[in-house]
């Protein structure tokens, strides 16, 4: 029997489960990566992204909690067969109201940038999040006021079937600050940015 270890309670649970979405930085990151780009279905649960370091976060989070052979890869994909997993995750996703603490909302709403969000490359204008639904968009516009990040919009694109959650230019400073210890994409823009 193969055993998996119990890392806390995911988000809206009491009991053990893989993940601690509420006081685990990592895993609130990789709750965002996911939130942006999951991959799932029946009881397989992944990520699809072509940045290959994004990948491979996702699989060092897997690796934690399962036998390397478990976890498979399919062009953009990696996903692991875990309905257990899914579940925590679906649950997560469904109750990021709970998410409090400063750090875990930087870090998760770093992993929501890594996948789906942007800025200009002065690093002030257009910081944006897409999203494919307004009401992920308000969640996460709500999520943001923890923090102190108010001056935000939602925009809806019908051409593109998309929502876009803006950062004004007078607080993405202060929301790039907040994320930037967690995010990969930021890190990777501060290495070729003068």
């Amino acid at each position: 029997m193969v055993k998996y270890k119990n890392m806390g309670n995911t988000v809206g649970s009491s009991s053990a489960n893989f993940c601690n979405f509420l006081s685990s930085e990592k895993d609130a990151f990789v709750l965002g990566l996911w939130c942006a780009d999951c991959y799932w279905w029946s009881s397989s649960i992944g990520l699809s992204n072509t940045d290959s370091a994004l990948i491979d976060m996702f699989r060092q989070f897997l690796i934690k909690l399962f036998p390397e052979e478990r976890i498979k890869f399919n062009r953009n994909h990696i996903f692991v067969n875990s309905r257990p997993l899914l579940r925590e995750f679906r649950a997560a996703e469904n109750n990021l109201e709970k998410l409090e603490k400063p750090a875990i909302i930087s870090a998760y709403f770093a992993g929501r940038f890594d996948g789906d969000g942007s800025v200009d490359k002065n690093m002030r204008n257009d910081c944006r999040i897409v999203y494919s639904n307004e009401k992920e968009a308000k969640v996460d516009q709500k999520i943001l006021e923890k923090i102190g990040i108010k001056n935000t919009k939602v925009y809806h694109y019908k051409s593109a079937m998309t929502y876009c959650l803006y950062i004004s230019r007078y607080e993405s400073g202060k929301f790039l600050g907040c994320i930037k210890p967690y995010s990969i994409k930021l890190q990777k823009l501060a290495l070729v940015t003068p």
